[in-house]
């Protein structure tokens, strides 16, 4: 399969879409960054904890200041001032949560790729990776589960919300990654993006 430039992954917490982009990275030599990692550093400024909560506020605080697509563009636009100096064939964007942030990739020739799998096993691999993220880590799964459902269902009353079954709709590439280990999943995206 031949890769488009920009790619833009999205899915659910504990997929996979990480690893999809480690490998974009590695053996692709694409750029690999998340629209969240803004999001961090614009917190870290503030003196706010990177907590869940916290990223979705800022988040939704700029897509109703700037527009939905604020997070992607800014993602993409860093990446372009980085690709005057080289050393990249391409960009993968990860934690895509609004339609308009993955129209906005489709726009620039890019695809958006939903990656997803039973939500018990993804919350239990969250358990046993151990990532350091207390937003996620140390919580319940009914209260992980709850945490999911707001980002997945736009809020009526709450404009710029997070609305990932928007973007699943309008994914180009579904890929449902219930593999019995970390390996398999590898390997299936290796041999199915033919990285």
């Amino acid at each position: 399969m031949k890769l488009p430039k920009i790619i833009g992954i999205a899915g659910t917490n504990g997929a996979g879409k990480d690893t999809l982009g480690e490998l974009l990275a590695d053996l692709q030599q694409y750029k690999f960054t998340s629209v969240s990692d803004i999001l961090r550093e614009e917190l870290t400024k503030q003196g706010i904890p990177h907590e869940r909560e916290h990223m979705r506020a800022l988040s939704t605080k700029w897509a109703n200041e700037f527009g939905h697509e604020i997070l992607t563009i800014k993602t993409i636009e860093s990446y372009v001032e980085e690709e005057k100096r080289g050393g990249y064939k391409g960009l993968a964007i990860g934690s895509i949560r609004r339609p308009a942030e993955a129209e906005a990739i489709k726009n620039d020739g890019g695809i958006v790729i939903w990656v997803d799998g039973d939500r018990r096993t993804r919350y239990e691999r969250i358990q046993a990776a151990n990532r350091g993220r207390a937003h996620t880590d140390d919580l319940t799964f009914d209260e992980w589960s709850k945490q999911e459902d707001i980002e997945l269902s736009p809020i009526d009353n709450e404009p710029g919300s997070m609305n990932m079954n928007g973007v699943r709709e309008i994914a180009d590439i579904h890929i449902d990654n219930n593999f019995d280990s970390f390996e398999a999943y590898r390997n299936y995206l290796i041999s199915e993006f033919e990285l």
